[in-house]
């Protein structure tokens, strides 16, 4: 177990070095996120959707100690990597399933989520994610979403992609990096438009949508459950 123990940190630590150097605004996002999150109540119940190892968690009981937080996640080691980070945290419940397919049966009053759901294959299938996690809220709930997201030109897409190579090599990222990171979002990801997600979240009946944070191909988007 301690060789077990061992090799998951080293996990944790390699991806989580490695999402600093993909996404080098990755804090400023998470921070964007977790300030979405209305201070409405002291001890909030949140659900994380691909809560991978745990970052998000992480950063809302920082800023909310007492918040009951369910984490989801499809890979069984991403989620013992984050009760590893968590273990000093007493009110989270983790669950391994896909997102897609687990039924949520609890109600939140915030379901958030980061780099996962532009995993989901079609833009239909997106909206009845959408569908799930908004009927998943209390009134008032909100949910907020940190995501990669599909330029809505030819050229607005092609300058996302200079700016991300850019960003990369400034952090030290080699080409060769660089090309197979880009490699792996081609063959694993499948993001849309943030203009088409804004029209998803409408047609099922949020409110108060918006863009709280932009920069180029990442964004922070969400809104409100009114009943």
């Amino acid at each position: 177990m301690n060789n077990l123990k061992k090799h998951f940190n080293q996990e944790a630590e390699a991806f989580d070095k490695q999402v600093l150097k993909n996404i080098p605004k990755y804090p400023e996002m998470l921070t964007a996120l977790i300030n979405a999150i209305p201070d409405k109540k002291e001890k909030p119940k949140i659900l994380d959707l691909g809560c991978g190892t745990g970052n998000i968690t992480k950063k809302v009981l920082e800023r909310y100690p007492q918040a009951e937080i369910t984490c989801l996640d499809l890979s069984e080691n991403m989620i013992e990597i984050a009760k590893e980070k968590l273990s000093q945290y007493k009110t989270i419940k983790y669950i391994v399933g896909d997102f897609t397919k687990t039924d949520i049966t609890e109600k939140y009053d915030a379901i958030i989520s980061s780099l996962a759901l532009h995993h989901i294959p079609t833009d239909e299938e997106k909206q009845e994610m959408y569908k799930a996690i908004y009927e998943a809220l209390t009134d008032e709930g909100v949910f907020y979403n940190a995501d990669v997201i599909l330029g809505n030109s030819t050229y607005n897409e092609k300058l996302n992609n200079t700016v991300a190579t850019q960003d990369m090599k400034k952090v030290g990222v080699t080409q060769e990096e660089i090309n197979e990171h880009k490699q792996k979002r081609d063959d694993n990801d499948i993001p849309t438009t943030v203009y088409n997600h804004i029209q998803m979240l409408e047609k099922v009946g949020f409110k108060e949508i918006d863009i709280i944070w932009k920069y180029y191909a990442n964004v922070v988007y969400g809104g409100t459950r009114k009943e």
